[in-house]
């Protein structure tokens, strides 16, 4: 749950419009792969946070995606997971393995 934290360092704070459009539905689904396109699915537990908030600034493009990434970084646990899910869900993703991943016990 640290990485959200160096998300919001690593991106900032933006804002956009409400509606989803295709580049927000495009970077939705790049926060769900982010594990597999970022490789830290292949690099110790503890340098994953960076690996994925360096790759996740060099490769969101929606400034609503950031604000998303704000908006559920208090969340923990379950709810994070189900918030992530919602949103996938929202913009016509069927899953979202990052939020999987939020929900395995470490």
């Amino acid at each position: 749950m640290k990485w959200i934290a160096c998300l919001v360092v690593a991106m900032g704070c933006q804002r956009g419009a409400d509606a989803p459009t295709s580049a927000y539905a495009k970077d939705v689904e790049t926060l769900c792969e982010c594990m597999t396109r970022s490789g830290a699915d292949k690099v110790d537990p503890d340098a994953r946070a960076l690996t994925i908030a360096n790759w996740l600034a060099a490769n969101l493009k929606t400034p609503d995606a950031r604000t998303f990434l704000v908006q559920i970084q208090p969340l923990v646990g379950n709810a994070k997971a189900n918030a992530l899910d919602a949103e996938a869900r929202r913009v016509g993703l069927g899953g979202c393995a990052l939020a999987a991943e939020w929900r395995t016990p470490q």
